[in-house]
């Protein structure tokens, strides 16, 4: 078999960005097979995906990726240290030979150079003592940490990614290859409308205007629209407020604290449902932590292992079929395709792949 390159993505949704990474992957490696491991309903920043996994799936298919497996939650909606290491662990079990990711502002031996001085025992020492300011968020501390060394932390969110993929590469001396190719179109923020337009500006604009712009495969999305397959923001906002004013557990989650607790209780107290989540926010705590510790709250995530024992397949075409039959016979990890393959997992993994099976 050729060369396999694996993208990790949310693909919330997948658009004209993400049909030129894909194009340029198969430039530069004309024969390969190209893979997505694909966040699930649920994506990174602590919010559930526009479009359902199985639309999302059917869009990248129909635009050059040859398989689509799913990263499994919490994994997905989890840290950016978290989400980078189980998709460099899924990749590395799927046998991909290149982690193909975009970036922004920064070289990739730029972000190579960063991700040894994060991982460095000196780094360390000084985080700690930035961290002794207790007026600091974590962000801050690094940022002011990292400057001692001459460094900057990335600032965009493809570059922050892409050196979480790298410290983890690194971290579990996989003979993954790493394949950047530069951002283009419209900047994460970016709400300007363009061929290329950024991901929250194609949602902000369809939510607002109900007009999709700047996708492939038109037509797979308008399909899930009539099929009411799409995210009901309103419904969603409401049921996140709701379980903030009542649920007496958020402290007791994950990546958790009374401090945060307090946090999303005052704001639950204080906003309407439509702008609860937009308003979530802290000096010390990202809006995006909280979101997701509400959702770890929600489906009562306690702890997160450090890596997946499991993936789904959430789509092939005939070159995908011949990568999962490689992958079966190497059993590096489970990809389950139908229900009755849960029973292969491990006894603590068998409960959480059973809740996410649907």
């Amino acid at each position: 078999m050729s060369c396999v390159v694996g993208i990790i993505s949310e693909y919330n949704p997948f658009h004209n960005g993400h049909k030129y990474q894909v194009e340029q992957i198969k430039q530069a490696f004309p024969d390969s097979t190209v893979i997505a491991i694909m966040s699930g309903n649920i994506v990174q920043r602590g919010e559930f995906a526009a479009f359902d996994k199985y639309t999302r799936t059917a869009v990248a298919l129909e635009n050059g990726v040859d398989a689509v497996f799913e990263m499994p939650y919490p994994y997905c909606g989890s840290t950016a240290e978290i989400f980078a290491n189980a998709g460099v662990e899924i990749a590395h079990c799927l046998g991909c030979d290149y982690l193909c990711f975009g970036t922004e502002e920064h070289e990739l031996e730029q972000l190579e150079n960063i991700a040894d001085i994060i991982d460095s025992d000196t780094f360390e020492a000084e985080l700690k003592n930035q961290m002794e300011d207790k007026t600091k968020s974590f962000v801050s501390a690094k940022t002011e940490a990292l400057e001692k060394f001459g460094a900057d932390i990335p600032k965009s969110s493809n570059d922050m990614l892409a050196l979480e993929y790298i410290r983890a590469i690194k971290r579990k001396k996989s003979p993954l290859k790493c394949k950047a190719i530069k951002r283009v179109g419209a900047g994460y923020k970016d709400e300007s409308i363009c061929d290329i337009m950024s991901a929250s500006a194609i949602r902000r604009h369809y939510y607002e205007n109900g007009e999709l712009l700047s996708v492939p495969s038109k037509d797979l999305y308008l399909r899930a629209i009539d099929g009411e397959n799409v995210l009901d923001i309103e419904c969603a906002n409401k049921l996140l407020h709701q379980h903030a004013l009542l649920s007496l557990k958020i402290s007791s989650v994950f990546d958790s604290n009374t401090e945060i607790e307090g946090i999303i209780k005052s704001f639950s107290r204080e906003c309407a449902s439509g702008d609860f989540l937009e308003k979530l926010s802290s000096k010390i705590y990202t809006n995006s932590r909280l979101k997701r510790v509400l959702l770890y709250s929600i489906f009562n995530v306690k702890n997160v292992d450090l890596s997946p024992k499991y993936t789904f397949l959430l789509g092939m075409n005939s070159k995908g079929r011949e990568l999962l039959n490689r992958v079966k016979k190497n059993q590096k990890i489970v990809v389950i395709t139908k229900h009755s393959d849960i029973k292969k997992l491990t006894e603590e993994s068998i409960e959480n792949a059973e809740k996410r099976y649907e």
